[in-house]
């Protein structure tokens, strides 16, 4: 009984196997200003975006947010993470068209200045109004942030 529940459970895992989970973050200032990166990857080139990456195993979504945070924005870019989440999304960018769902985070900026980590990934770090965003944005991030400032929690998929 032991040996087919392990090969039922050993099949459920390989057919999820090709699926990406993705962890973003919505890091505010004290002026309630968005930090946004400018895309130099292939996927979303020239688009903004917020800092974020892919879920390892065992990993958190906040210790995943709180990583790519320093990956991204250096040591020295301090944030907390809250418990809010403000949207889930399903979604295959463009050109690998690998499906995705990313978890977005709301965090608070607590000190530092954001660097450019990873110079081949992203241009540029800036901070934005929510009612004057950049374009083009990455991939149903403005879709996001909209409902964001209206108090909805949003969950999307690319159906």
């Amino acid at each position: 009984m032991i040996s087919k529940n392990i090969e039922s459970l050993e099949k459920e895992l390989e057919e999820g196997s090709g699926i990406m989970m993705a962890v973003a973050t919505a890091v505010f200032n004290e002026k309630n200003q968005i930090l946004l990166g400018k895309r130099l990857s292939e996927a979303g080139f020239g688009s903004w975006h917020m800092p974020g990456g892919h879920l390892k195993t065992n990993e958190t979504i906040a210790d995943c947010a709180r990583r790519e945070i320093c990956e991204e924005l250096g040591e020295d870019f301090e944030v907390e993470i809250t418990k809010e989440i403000i949207a889930v999304r399903e979604n295959r960018v463009a050109p690998q068209f690998i499906h995705h769902v990313a978890v977005f985070v709301k965090g608070i900026h607590i000190s530092g200045i954001a660097k450019v980590n990873e110079p081949e990934k992203c241009e540029r770090w800036e901070w934005f109004n929510l009612e004057d965003l950049p374009k083009p944005m990455f991939s149903g991030e403005e879709e996001i942030l909209q409902n964001f400032m209206k108090g909805n929690v949003m969950v999307a998929s690319d159906w």
